[in-house]
């Protein structure tokens, strides 16, 4: 979950802002969780619009996902990722590959556009979990079945 703060919040003629949005300078998040960085793109009167949407959980990526029955395409997701997952001490952001769910539902493997792979929660998991579950992206199998 991302936190805002009021002293952050974009006033006047700054904001330039749709109706019924907010803007901030600066959102934060205090857990040290991965999250998405994840670019999409919607069409409005024949004109295609990036923008950048912060994610907080693979439950709302799998939403954001959903979207593209009403014309949002998801055109990258990178996961931000906590110094402790990555292994490097410090965040880290990287173009996503896959997530997979192991089979007894308890823990993610991240594979990267490279091949790394990172593991949440347990960053070493047992040899003989098995990850079979996709759960990004969506299959088009999943999507046929809809």
């Amino acid at each position: 979950m991302f936190i805002t703060n009021r002293q952050a919040e974009v006033n006047g003629s700054q904001a330039m802002l749709e109706p019924g949005h907010q803007g901030w300078h600066f959102v934060q998040q205090q857990l040290m969780s991965p999250w998405f960085h994840t670019t999409i793109a919607r069409c409005v009167d024949g004109l295609e619009f990036h923008e950048v949407v912060f994610v907080d959980s693979l439950q709302t990526l799998s939403s954001i996902l959903e979207l593209s029955e009403i014309g949002v395409q998801v055109k990258s997701v990178q996961l931000v990722s906590p110094g402790w997952l990555n292994g490097t001490g410090d965040w880290r952001m990287d173009m996503l590959l896959e997530v997979a769910r192991s089979q007894d539902g308890t823990s993610l493997r991240y594979t990267l556009t490279d091949g790394q792979h990172y593991y949440f929660p347990d960053t070493h998991p047992e040899v003989s979990k098995a990850y079979c579950v996709q759960v990004f992206p969506k299959s088009n199998a999943d999507k046929e079945k809809r």
